[in-house]
């Protein structure tokens, strides 16, 4: 055992001097981080978060609802507005999401239940000489691209929101992908390199209105085997640790509960240089890690850390191009359910002579991909010639890259939040369904559909629509000033265009009359 931080208790807060001729681990210079609120400060909720068995109680019942989607995906009447698979998955699973990372943050992967196949996969270890490395050139978010591509691709090539079995399919292929990975490669793998709706999340929570932050830097600064990254263990007698993790003795742990083995950060995010929500699944290892309680859960600004440039260091292009084809596909998700969308997609179909519905959609995704990539990319480096940078093509969507990601975010909530609004109470008569369908005296009250009255949701989808179109004017205007100075007044024009463009474009979507898949309604009127 060193002679730093881990030995000697600290009450917190404080910090202490090292030992005469103590040689300090080599430590990187702690990045800016925000200041604000600790939510974990609000009664009984740090208490509560350092509970090991914390997150299962928000797992367990996301298990439930996944055990109810396969039982009844596979087994259940096949229409999708009366079959828990179709209805809990594409309308309220998907508005809960964006509702969530509005408000909180990171929540559905805080509780995901795939997470659950650890211990089978714990299991499975054995039966190996030891884990795989992720290959090197994996090591990045250009699979994740692929994935999302295929995944949007297929929900539109396949139905998936008018097939309960092929979602039952997806949802128990999602759990045996997280299985295979977990048990093949190290823990956090699946989460940070492969997962689609994972990486959904990551990419949007870059404007939610929390962070994981560090409370005193000085304590992190002196910790010798970080816990929150690497993992602890605590017991009264060391010889009962396992040393899988650094020991810590139960009399330097200064909050309850520290009894055991907590493992860190399995996406290898540090505490106290956190800048940003990519590949944080606030699983909150790191909070029940510290022994030091020095890990904060902070309230910022939902633009703190998209003016920043964060993600540039944490993944670089890919992250950017995340952003962007997510804006893009969100476009096309919402257009694929609107009239002019289906006299434009016939008129390419027979410009190209495509008769294929499939290999149709497979062309519109590649177009729009590369239209999007393309679009936003030539009006980067307009900006940045504009303010008198270089023609650098990477180096502009990195810079630029953070407005399409705002956009994005805003316009899959509103679409999302449009269905979600006008199917929220059809979870009722359908679990009631489930029921009756399996001979119990149920009797579903299908008049349950709408949350909000048809009349309102335009205005409420608009007004999410636009908050986020103000919110990303804003950023493009505080990137342009930070790199460019004076001249980022001329830089910003281009971004701004391209931003009301975007904003008018999804508006007009938002408007059309549009398809209600998957619920008892017809078309929205």
């Amino acid at each position: 055992m060193g002679d730093g931080l881990i030995g000697r208790r600290i009450s917190p807060g404080r910090t202490a001097a090292p030992a005469v001729g103590t040689e300090l681990p080599v430590y990187k210079p702690i990045t800016d981080q925000p200041r604000g609120f600790d939510l974990l400060r609000l009664p009984g909720v740090r208490r509560f978060i350092r509970w090991r068995y914390a997150r299962l109680v928000f797992q367990v019942p996301l298990l439930l609802l996944a055990l109810f989607v396969i039982v009844d995906g596979f087994t259940g009447r096949q229409l999708a507005p009366r079959n828990v698979a179709t209805t809990s998955v594409w309308l309220h699973y998907r508005g809960l999401v964006v509702i969530a990372l509005a408000l909180v943050g990171n929540a559905f992967c805080a509780s995901c239940p795939l997470m659950l196949t650890r211990g089978f996969s714990r299991r499975l270890e054995r039966l190996l000489p030891s884990k795989l490395a992720w290959p090197r050139v994996l090591k990045n978010k250009y699979l994740v691209l692929l994935l999302l591509l295929l995944f949007f691709y297929s929900y539109e090539a396949f139905d998936l929101w008018a097939s309960p079995w092929l979602t039952a399919w997806l949802a128990l292929g999602y759990f045996g992908a997280a299985l295979a990975v977990d048990t093949l490669f190290p823990a956090g793998t699946f989460c940070r390199w492969v997962c689609p709706l994972g990486n959904f999340n990551f990419a949007l929570s870059s404007v939610s209105p929390a962070q994981i932050t560090a409370v005193d830097h000085d304590l992190c600064r002196q910790c010798e085997h970080k816990p929150c990254l690497h993992g602890r263990e605590s017991y009264a007698d060391p010889a009962q640790a396992s040393g899988e993790f650094a020991f810590v003795p139960l009399a330097d742990v200064v909050h309850v509960n520290g009894s055991g083995r907590f493992p860190g950060c399995e996406t290898d995010l540090f505490a106290p240089t956190v800048q940003s929500n990519m590949d944080c699944t606030n699983c909150f290892n790191c909070v029940r890690a510290c022994p030091y309680d020095n890990v904060a859960l902070t309230l910022r600004s939902p633009a703190r850390e998209v003016t920043r440039a964060p993600l540039t260091r944490r993944g670089g292009l890919a992250v950017s191009l995340v952003g962007v084809l997510l804006a893009f596909f969100g476009l096309l998700n919402a257009a694929a359910m609107v009239a002019p969308f289906h006299g434009a997609a016939n008129w390419i179909a027979g410009l190209l002579s495509v008769e294929s519905e499939q290999t149709l959609l497979a062309l519109l995704f590649l177009i729009v991909a590369a239209v999007g990539a393309a679009v936003t990319t030539g009006t980067a480096l307009l900006a940045d010639l504009a303010g008198g940078g270089r023609a650098e093509p990477v180096r502009a969507l990195e810079r630029w890259g953070y407005v399409p990601a705002v956009l994005a975010f805003g316009f899959w909530a509103s679409h999302y939040l449009f269905h979600f609004l006008t199917g929220a109470l059809s979870i009722v008569p359908v679990f009631e369904h489930f029921f009756a369908f399996r001979g119990l005296p149920v009797d579903p009250n299908w008049r349950l559909a709408q949350l909000v009255p048809t009349r309102y949701l335009f205005t409420i989808t608009a007004a999410v629509t636009s908050a986020y179109t103000l919110l990303a004017l804003f950023v493009a205007g505080r990137i342009a000033l930070r790199d460019f100075g004076r001249r980022g007044v001329v830089a910003m024009w281009p971004i701004l265009l391209y931003t009301l463009a975007f904003a008018a474009l999804g508006l007009w979507l938002l408007a059309q009359p549009m398809e209600m898949r998957g619920t008892i309604l017809g078309p929205s009127l």
